[in-house]
């Protein structure tokens, strides 16, 4: 009987202590989801929501009203939206920013510019400007920015607008690369084409703006802009309004001691194709497609940010096969007038007679022929234009059926101009050599390339196959660069410093580095050191 009676009073013991437990998991359960319905309902909603439109004015004063919002204290009680607030911020799910007002103050920017700056065929990029503003207001306010969505970054070159319809200057192909790249990034675009529409988006966004990319001659109109009774929108940061003045006080466009409220020259770069500095602050400032410092003397270039076409060319479908010929770079016949000091391949028909040496195809006996793409059409036969004897010019193409041209070719030919062109590039992508003409050199140590002027100077690290270099008027050498061409075909090659992903890193540190000390060194050097004036301010 002992034994059965503590056996009875252990099994209760059990049992109670069981019991205990899965009531206290039950009470832990409720309490957790109680406390992770509360965490997620504070995390999901701006605490302006709870003084949402829907309580709109039209009620402020009627038992509607206050039996929604119980009263003067609100919903919450004495709890309003300021102290909802400092428990978020506390908690660690708000970053205390008034993100309803800042929205609204977006909004208004984005009715401004509408109303002042028109859009027009010629300035399609600036219907991208609302739409970019409505998602940066939207997804502040409530809390969605994806990762670097609030940077902002001004595209202040109508090579933007130009890339994305249908542009295809050398400038336009590098804006194009650029777009890709600062898009990948998920920054925010906007666009502009003046000193003053850019003038108005940076007041409106102030610290969000990030990097301004002018076009020289509008970043040199805004330096210039200092006179009395101009009219401008500015931001009144206290009412959050924007209010139009024509108060005949001092105004400016780059951020002085007397306009403060102008932009920062050093948030200010020049998107400028060609050598040489284009901005007040020098090289630094002065972006650049090309790596210039290579091939200047000293090691001076601009900032190189590059371009690639990695994407484009990838979207070509490549021919299965090549025909027998190479194809001269050159989209106007000037290029091939041999009077020309440009022209490189002599004035004895040194360029014909290579022609003429080549080969027929040991492998489907075609002829060897040579092309070009450009020219005028005669308006009434339709002929196209006559480029240079022995060579087939197939007039003016479209972009996609001029790709398949260039694919389906051995080589490129370059005849002295353009200088700088992308489309070696795209030949190199395609598996298509270039030909290099070399316009100087030093006589004593031919070899020595970085004494060279070139055709495409950023070519001349690149050797065989990919890329051959020809001293000009030397019928030689150009023989045998062809003739290596089409016997040594190559696989498609990009550059290193123009894949994607290097392009995309060095616009990440365009937008992402503080610029202020290098600003800081420019002034020195340009103008402090030289006792020259700098009326402009950096903070």
């Amino acid at each position: 009987m002992r034994w059965e009676k503590e056996s009875s009073n252990s099994m209760s013991s059990i049992f109670n202590s069981h019991q205990s437990r899965i009531i206290a998991l039950i009470i832990t359960f409720f309490t957790t989801l109680f406390t992770l319905s509360v965490f997620f309902y504070l995390s999901v909603i701006p605490s302006d929501s709870l003084e949402s439109d829907y309580y709109s004015d039209e009620f402020s004063g009627s038992n509607h009203y206050q039996y929604h919002h119980g009263g003067e204290a609100g919903f919450w009680g004495n709890y309003n939206k300021a102290n909802l607030e400092e428990w978020k911020t506390w908690l660690g799910l708000s970053d205390g920013r008034d993100r309803k007002t800042e929205a609204r103050k977006i909004r208004q920017l984005d009715e401004l510019f509408d109303q002042r700056f028109n859009i027009t065929e010629k300035r399609f990029a600036r219907t991208l400007n609302a739409p970019a503003l409505k998602r940066l207001a939207h997804c502040i306010e409530t809390n969605t920015c994806g990762k670097d969505e609030e940077k902002v970054v001004i595209l202040a070159s109508f090579h933007f607008n130009n890339a994305m319809t249908g542009g295809t200057s050398g400038e336009d192909i590098w804006a194009k690369s650029t777009l890709e790249a600062f898009t990948s990034l998920n920054y925010t675009l906007l666009y502009t084409f003046e000193s003053m529409d850019t003038l108005t988006l940076y007041q409106g966004l102030s610290d969000k703006v990030q990097t301004i990319l002018w076009e020289g001659n509008q970043l040199d109109a805004c330096v210039k802009r200092n006179s009395t009774n101009w009219e401008t929108y500015e931001n009144d940061h206290t009412s959050g309004k924007f209010q139009n003045t024509t108060s005949p006080k001092k105004f400016g466009c780059i951020k002085t001691t007397d306009y403060q409220e102008g932009i920062p020259l050093e948030k200010s770069f020049t998107f400028h194709f060609w050598q040489g500095p284009s901005n007040p602050l020098g090289r630094q400032f002065t972006l650049s497609p090309e790596n210039y410092a290579l091939s200047n003397k000293g090691g001076e270039g601009n900032h190189y940010l590059g371009y690639s076409i990695e994407s484009r060319c990838r979207a070509v479908s490549l021919p299965s096969s090549r025909h027998h010929r190479g194809m001269a770079l050159g989209k106007y016949a000037k290029y091939f007038n041999t009077s020309s000091p440009e022209w490189v391949w002599g004035k004895e028909d040194i360029l014909g007679k290579a022609i003429s040496s080549m080969p027929v195809s040991e492998e489907t006996g075609e002829k060897f022929e040579m092309i070009a793409t450009g020219g005028h059409d005669d308006d009434k036969t339709g002929k196209h234009e006559d480029m240079y004897k022995g060579i087939n010019n197939l007039g003016k193409l479209p972009q996609q059926e001029w790709y398949q041209t260039l694919a389906s070719s051995k080589f490129l030919l370059g005849v002295g101009k353009p200088n700088m062109s992308p489309s070696p590039y795209d030949a190199l992508c395609f598996g298509v050599p270039f030909i290099n003409p070399i316009m100087s050199w030093n006589h004593s140590d031919p070899e020595d390339w970085t004494k060279w002027h070139t055709q495409h100077d950023a070519l001349r690290p690149y050797g065989a196959p990919y890329v051959y270099h020809v001293q000009k008027e030397n019928g030689d050498q150009l023989r045998e660069a062809m003739q290596a061409a089409l016997d040594d075909p190559i696989t498609s090659y990009i550059p290193p410093p123009m894949t994607k992903e290097s392009v995309k890193q060095r616009h990440r540190t365009l937008v992402e580095t503080d610029w202020k000390p290098f600003a800081m060194a420019a002034v020195k050097e340009l103008y402090t050191d030289k006792a020259k004036e700098f009326p402009y301010l950096i903070l």
